[in-house]
């Protein structure tokens, strides 16, 4: 049995273990707000780079043709700017209105590898941007990446039919041949137990 100084020092500690363990619920409750919050905006991020990658390949092969019309580079990007829609295209008129403002175009693709964390798209500013400062043909680098971009478009399709079937083999290996198998041993497991029965 607890004395009256036991029973007084609870209570009087009480109210401090109250606070403290309010303030660290508060708190953790505070941390999992942030982390919900970070992994919302990655998967956001994550689809809107998806959706731009999946627009990228059109709008490299108009730049081709842009280009392969006579246009030059800055010329080509404002007038994919200005009559498309789309993810990439968002993207690009910020960059765009730089340029008209003074920015090159060096700088300008150097813009765009930052706002956007893809690999495909870099390269292609990357490329383009070698090209335009030695004075390679663009014509030939632009063609390149049109079949660069398209063969990585093909392997990112690949890739994620291959994750889908992935994800459809599990329901069939943990629900559906369970469930068969069961389906299938059930009469064989009632005819034994029968059989011992009547034994």
């Amino acid at each position: 049995m607890k004395t009256s100084r036991e029973i007084f020092a609870l209570l009087l500690l009480s109210p401090i273990l109250i606070y403290f363990g309010l303030a660290l619920f508060e708190e953790f409750r505070r941390e999992m707000w942030i982390t919900s919050q970070r992994l919302t905006l990655r998967r956001k991020r994550k689809s809107e780079i998806r959706e731009i990658e999946m627009e990228f390949p059109l709008v490299v092969e108009l730049f081709a043709i842009l280009i392969g019309g006579g246009m030059s580079p800055s010329t080509a990007l404002a007038r994919i700017s200005e009559k498309g829609s789309g993810a990439f295209h968002a993207l690009l008129q910020p960059i765009i209105s730089e340029m008209r403002s003074g920015v090159n175009l060096a700088q300008a693709l150097d813009l765009l590898n930052q706002q956007v964390e893809s690999p495909i798209i870099r390269r292609f500013c990357d490329s383009l941007a070698i090209s335009v400062e030695r004075g390679g043909t663009l014509i030939d680098v632009v063609g390149r990446q049109v079949e660069e971009v398209r063969q990585r478009q093909r392997l990112n399709i690949a890739e994620r039919a291959n994750k889908a079937e992935v994800a459809l083999m599990i329901p069939v290996v943990f629900l559906i041949l369970p469930i068969s198998i069961l389906f299938a041993l059930w009469p064989s497991y009632f005819a034994l137990g029968g059989n011992f029965g009547g034994g």
